[in-house]
């Protein structure tokens, strides 16, 4: 091989690495945030379900005498 085939062999070699370096990186990045959409996900499943239990809460017979008439209407 005389030296113009070993300096293309060369930058051939080197736009692979840096181009499999970069596909590396970027799929960890794709998969950090695939992660975070997960767990913003589930933090608004969280957040969806403490709003339904705070909404019942508040509907819910405050009195023991609410909670009889409750009784009594089958509501409870």
């Amino acid at each position: 091989m005389n030296t113009a085939s070993l300096a293309i062999l060369g930058v051939m070699l080197l736009v692979g690495v840096a181009s499999s370096v970069g596909l590396y990186r970027a799929g960890g990045r794709s998969q950090k945030a695939q992660t975070a959409d997960q767990d913003v996900s589930a933090v608004q499943d969280e957040l969806a379900a403490e709003q339904a239990r705070a909404q019942r809460a508040a509907e819910a017979p405050q009195t023991t005498d609410e909670l009889l008439a409750a009784l009594d209407k089958g509501e409870a």
